[in-house]
């Protein structure tokens, strides 16, 4: 890419405080990265862009000094960290969307549309389609559908991260039980009371074949891979690690309590002989989804895709994220690939 000005742009949702954005630590390590490569990073909210002088309140990092705030020329070359609120997410939008128009920004990737365009677009591919599990907009009759089928069921919101609003519905003697993350388990004796236990199903959801991925001390796990493209614009995987759930939660989240492992360890430990196959396989469908995801729903340079691997051994996607987090890194101690997950963002915007 070609930067302008010497100027690269991480854009941020606007928060109350001294310094008005999350992810200290990691926009921290894009400026180091940024220097390494000749530019200067701005980390600015769209909100504050004055556009009658092309500039914007941006925030730029000193080592020994800190954040330090002035005005900026918009920056051409922008990288999208925004996680704006339900309520104001159509306010960031417009803004982003005349920033673009009137400064000709190139954009270095974009939010996905939701975990249904996702899904639809990987489920044209012939040799992708046996990776996703049954997968189906909510509805009472998608969920009895998929509940008749499998033993277990997930309900995930359309949008949404963190693992926030996710349900998992199982079948259990002559009834149901449903668990929600952040809320007490509940029995329901018929698919009736499955729906309220719920909260409801709509096509704001969708309802998913549940997995019987495998575990590692008593508890499921999958792979986080953060695949970005390099300075060449070719696809590469920066990083991967093992998330292993708390034991009873239905989600691996970080947040939630889960742990972080290696994967070549972890693999080992499950699988044997099988190992070295196996990981070749999530690495080999990671590039394989992130360029079929770049084709049709692009510009993209930075995925993070969530895999799971059955007690049979066979690899699963399960989420594709296109605003990923690196937390993961950090717990296994990997500083290698979480600083090469930094510097590979830097090396493309150049």
């Amino acid at each position: 890419m070609a930067v302008k000005k010497g100027l690269v742009g991480v854009m941020t949702t606007r928060r109350p405080g001294t310094r008005p954005f999350s992810e200290s630590r990691f926009l921290r390590e894009l400026s180091q990265a940024a220097r390494l490569v000749g530019v200067q990073l701005v980390v600015f909210s769209p909100l504050d862009i004055s556009w009658g002088h092309g500039t914007v309140l941006g925030f730029t990092h000193k080592k020994g000094v800190g954040w330090q705030a002035r005005q900026y020329p918009v920056p051409r070359v922008v990288y999208d960290r925004l996680f704006p609120s339900r309520g104001r997410w159509q306010l960031y939008f417009s803004q982003v969307a005349r920033m673009r128009r009137t400064f000709r920004v190139t954009m270095m990737g974009r939010g996905l549309h939701g975990k249904w365009q996702m899904y639809r677009i990987i489920r044209r591919y012939e040799d992708l389609r046996p990776y996703l599990p049954e997968t189906r907009l909510g509805s009472v009759q998608s969920l009895a559908s998929l509940l008749s089928k499998y033993e277990t069921v997930f309900v995930k919101p359309v949008f949404g991260s963190g693992g926030k609003g996710i349900a998992c519905v199982r079948r259990w003697r002559g009834g149901y039980v449903v668990k929600r993350v952040g809320r007490p388990r509940l029995r329901a004796t018929s698919l009736a009371g499955v729906v309220p236990a719920l909260g409801g199903v709509s096509r704001r959801q969708l309802v998913q074949q549940g997995l019987k991925l495998n575990h590692l001390q008593g508890s499921t796990f999958d792979i986080r891979s953060i695949v970005q493209k390099n300075g060449d614009g070719q696809w590469q995987i920066s990083g991967k690690a093992v998330r292993v759930g708390r034991r009873g939660k239905i989600t691996s989240k970080l947040h939630t309590g889960g742990r972080a492992y290696s994967v070549p360890s972890v693999l080992q430990r499950c699988f044997s002989e099988r190992a070295e196959a196996i990981e070749a396989e999530l690495e080999s469908l990671a590039i394989r989804v992130a360029e079929v995801m770049d084709k049709h729903a692009g510009p993209l340079c930075d995925l993070g895709l969530d895999m799971g691997v059955d007690v049979e051994g066979k690899v699963w996607l399960i989420e594709v994220n296109s605003k990923p987090g690196r937390k993961v890194f950090l717990q296994i101690g990997d500083r290698e690939a979480r600083q090469r997950a930094v510097r590979t963002l830097m090396e493309y915007a150049k």
